[in-house]
């Protein structure tokens, strides 16, 4: 994504993810604050409710032992809003280089920011010799005013940056909880025909939450059976006139309601693939090649939408070079396979 001069605030509580009583519970704190975050960028869409939807991202270079060399962390934070302030100048301190709970503000400076409803605010500091009407912040105002006036599509493509192939690969999204071992390490976009592909997930542990007592017991039994402790989902895309359409997440649909600290959801159990129900597709990332799916509780339950609208999200965008995760196109049972192969030298990963 590069340096970006823009900053995001927003007031929200703050949250325990922590082991306790050997259980690892997540639960908001009353504790309200101010969050802020730099080096963001941001797009929107129109919702259903008339609504206006504002994604705001964020990046962040770590060493990835898995992939031996650095990566790019993308987080995402997506939410509604229906007014958009004019922007404004305002001193504003410097905020301290995290979010610790004992945080250390520095200097007032003159910011130039735009406020979105009560708990939000997008801007930058403000720069000598232009005018604020000819600087970045204004130009996402424009941007943000003219996405709000807008008809509303029941697709819709977030504008972003990439540098994209012409290959059909899901963007996922998935909380982003640092404490907990459950990232994802590779995604597998396999084609099956002209109208569906598979789609693989590989992440890198399934750490119970609610059950936390039964983790060892259950890492054993996958180790066993699977011949792995590397948990695996998988679901489909459907294809209508060559554009992704419709998700079809058998037995690993979240549903509407559950969120991160659920960890036993298996919607959508059927006998066989041709009865789990189809979801409509409703966001793109860039282009149509590009649908986007949200892994929604602890135990890799998935859906079209976003369960956990006020937590952060690690977002996966496997093709670019720089990425987390690793991009490949083996089938579920290509993976399975190889993982059985490991048993056979004495390998369990």
């Amino acid at each position: 994504m590069g340096n970006s001069e823009i900053w995001f605030s927003h007031r929200e509580n703050r949250y325990d993810a922590e082991l306790k009583e050997n259980q690892r519970v997540f639960h908001w704190r009353g504790e309200t604050e101010i969050w802020d975050w730099d080096n963001c960028s941001v797009s929107s869409v129109k919702t259903q409710s008339e609504r206006l939807r504002v994604v705001i991202r964020s990046t962040n270079e770590v060493f990835s032992r898995y992939k031996r060399q650095n990566v790019e962390l993308r987080y995402m934070l997506g939410f509604d809003v229906s007014n958009i302030s004019k922007p404004k100048p305002e001193n504003y301190h410097e905020p301290p280089s995290d979010n610790l709970s004992d945080k250390k503000y520095g200097q007032e400076r003159l910011r130039w920011v735009i406020q979105l409803d009560d708990d939000y605010w997008i801007w930058q500091w403000a720069k000598e010799g232009i005018g604020i009407e000819n600087s970045e912040i204004y130009s996402i105002y424009q941007m943000l005013k003219k996405t709000q006036s807008n008809q509303y599509i029941e697709k819709n493509v977030f504008s972003v940056l990439t540098k994209d192939i012409n290959k059909i690969i899901p963007v996922v999204y998935q909380p982003a909880i640092d404490s907990w071992n459950n990232f994802v390490r590779e995604i597998h976009c396999h084609k099956i025909n002209e109208k569906e592909f598979e789609v693989s997930i590989l992440f890198n542990n399934e750490e119970l939450r609610r059950h936390r007592i039964l983790n060892r017991v259950y890492e054993w039994f996958r180790s066993l059976f699977y011949g792995r402790t590397i948990d695996i989902e998988t679901f489909k895309i459907i294809l209508n006139n060559g554009v992704p359409s419709e998700f079809k997440f058998s037995n690993i649909y979240s549903g509407e309601f559950n969120q991160l600290e659920q960890d036993t959801v298996h919607e959508e159990k059927a006998w066989g693939d041709e009865e789990t129900p189809l979801h409509k597709i409703k966001y793109y990332y860039a282009n149509y090649n590009h649908p986007i799916v949200f892994i929604n509780t602890s135990n890799h339950a998935m859906a079209e939408h976003d369960n956990n609208h006020r937590l952060w999200k690690w977002e996966y965008v496997a093709w670019e070079k720089n990425s987390p995760v690793v991009y490949g196109e083996k089938s579920r049972q290509e993976i399975e396979d190889l993982f059985k192969s490991r048993i056979r030298f004495g390998r369990v990963d």
